[in-house]
């Protein structure tokens, strides 16, 4: 029996040739709260990027075990990665961006520090709470909007260190006010195909002239968001929105 698809997470470590072991809370959802049996078969995604329908052979206390059945190809993937670097909002609204990025198909989540950022970042415990906590964020989105690759949430860095890591992306953009932006719709922007883009959201308050000097240095390219300015959570969304909505199609 095949119920409502939903797509489950199974660790990647847990897959081994034609079986898988689902362990912890996801096994506790898929037989406690759906009610789902031996014999039943589930959509599971590894975060990675493959998908499986597998078929439920055992349930026990703190373990599922599954036969895989088939391997799917996954349709619901952009053909591009792109990193949204986002200056951290204040309270719950990282949470926000994270769980709205996983849904429109960005491959990695990087919170940044600026100068203008109005919230601190811990080290230690303190971050690493706050880290787990996107990370499950990101989870509970793959799974709701049928993605298979789960978003990497990387620890908070500062601009700076995150622009020593340009080199790693084909084309970096950040969303600016700045009268000499970049219109995304324009073609020589994207003219050489770029694969891995990173996309940079600095807070409400924008970048400061130094760090505008920075991003200009590193070849960023600022970009467009139109006449008013956004909340940063806002801004977030939409740049990644509109970077994949013109390479993704």
């Amino acid at each position: 029996m095949r119920k409502m698809i939903t797509n489950f997470y199974c660790d990647p470590a847990n897959i081994k040739q034609d079986n898988l072991t689902i362990v912890g809370e996801e096994k506790k959802h898929i037989v406690s709260v759906l009610r789902h049996k031996k014999g039943d078969l589930i959509d599971v995604v590894n975060g990675v990027g493959n998908k499986y329908v597998v078929k439920i052979v055992d349930i026990a206390r703190n373990e599922l075990r599954g036969e895989i059945v088939s391997r799917e190809k996954v349709e619901s993937e952009p053909r591009i990665c792109l990193t949204l670097a986002q200056s951290v909002c204040k309270g719950y609204k990282m949470d926000w961006v994270v769980e709205k990025a996983t849904e429109i198909g960005v491959c990695s989540i990087i919170p940044l520090i600026t100068e203008k950022t109005d919230v601190k970042i811990e080290s230690g415990k303190k971050e690493k709470v706050k880290t787990e906590r996107w990370k499950r964020k990101a989870l509970s989105a793959m799974k709701q909007s049928l993605r298979s690759r789960l978003p990497v949430i990387e620890g908070a860095i500062t601009l700076e260190a995150l622009l020593s890591r340009v080199r790693e992306f084909d084309l970096a953009l950040f969303g600016t006010l700045e009268a000499d932006a970049v219109k995304l719709k324009q073609k020589a922007l994207f003219k050489n195909d770029p694969k891995r883009i990173l996309a940079i959201v600095g807070p409400e308050a924008g970048f400061t002239g130094r760090e505008l000097r920075e991003l200009s240095a590193a070849h960023a390219i600022g970009v467009d968001l139109g006449k008013r300015r956004l909340r940063a959570e806002t801004a977030g969304i939409l740049l990644a929105f509109l970077v994949l909505h013109e390479l993704d199609q």
